[in-house]
């Protein structure tokens, strides 16, 4: 199993007729997580010594499930062209494990948001993704784009999400919406399903943890501007608009002197139902006329 260890052994002979050192290497795809104890050794002739090999994959998805062939060189230090390789093969075991994350967290809008997953297979083995979205109620709605994502292992990829609420926030304070994406292995394969025992268990994300604020379509800020500008129109109609009492006289109208006035007697020519000449002064009681009387006529 990737992550644990385990080991063979292999017998090393001295058929020679000689004292024989033989050195030990693992060579092929195995050489990277495996070694031999002891890594040399000396035999007299006829004899003898059992080496041990270690195996230790990592857990890492460089190293894929299936099986490895594994080979021992064993050469000798006074007759090198008796060099021997034995083999074997050594099967790593599948391992899954997903990474994913989503941004942003936390999303405004007034009816939808639009939310990046990131998923990473850090297995071994290939594997079919599925997203899963839960709420506490049935108010948003939820688009996968794609719905599913099939990973090679140590692949990555990046897939769509819309979240859509069903109805508009008009007034108030802004709604927050929580909910919850969970990213699994998605068992939609007959193989799957028939070897799900023989494989393990699915691999399976931990929720994320995502919120949709909705926000309201008219904010508090524009209503209290809208009180403002109602009332700023209702001062400037109750003060600064001028009134009918301050108007001028109308069309048609003749202003009128006042009583104490002395053009108030004054009756300019053409404006009365009377005729006179030109150049004459009106009379008065006893004949003679204004200018003599008064000492100076009047201007009108």
């Amino acid at each position: 199993m990737p992550g644990g260890t385990a080991s063979t052994t292999l017998t090393v002979r001295n058929d020679s007729d000689i004292v024989e050192a033989y050195t030990l290497e693992i060579v092929g795809d195995c050489a990277a997580w495996s070694t031999a104890e002891p890594a040399r050794v000396s035999l007299y002739p006829g004899t003898s010594e059992t080496v041990t090999i270690h195996l230790a994959p990592p857990r890492s998805s460089e190293v894929r499930a299936g099986v490895y062939p594994l080979a021992v060189l064993v050469l000798p230090t006074e007759h090198p062209e008796a060099v021997r390789v034995p083999e074997t093969t050594v099967r790593v075991e599948e391992f899954r494990h997903l990474r994913a994350d989503v941004a942003p967290r936390r999303r405004r809008g007034w009816l939808r948001g639009r939310y990046q997953l990131a998923v990473r297979n850090e297995g071994n083995t290939p594997v079919r993704v599925g997203f899963t979205p839960d709420q506490p109620g049935e108010e948003l709605g939820f688009d996968f784009r794609p719905t599913t994502q099939e990973l090679a292992p140590g692949e990555a990829a990046h897939v769509g999400l819309r979240v859509r609420t069903g109805k508009p926030v008009w007034f108030g304070a802004p709604v927050v919406w929580p909910f919850t994406v969970v990213v699994a292995e998605s068992a939609t394969t007959g193989d799957r399903q028939e070897g799900a025992e023989e494989l393990g268990p699915a691999a399976v994300q931990p929720s994320l943890d995502v919120e949709f604020v909705q926000i309201p379509i008219f904010p508090k800020w524009l209503l209290a501007v809208l009180a403002a500008l109602l009332a700023l129109l209702l001062a400037w109609l109750m003060l600064v608009r001028p009134t009918g009492a301050h108007r001028g006289p109308g069309r048609g109208q003749r202003r009128r002197a006042p009583a104490d006035d002395p053009r108030a007697g004054c009756a300019r020519p053409g404006r009365t139902g009377g005729r006179r000449r030109r150049g004459t002064a009106p009379r008065g009681r006893y004949g003679r006329s204004a200018r003599r009387w008064h000492g100076r006529p009047a201007r009108c």
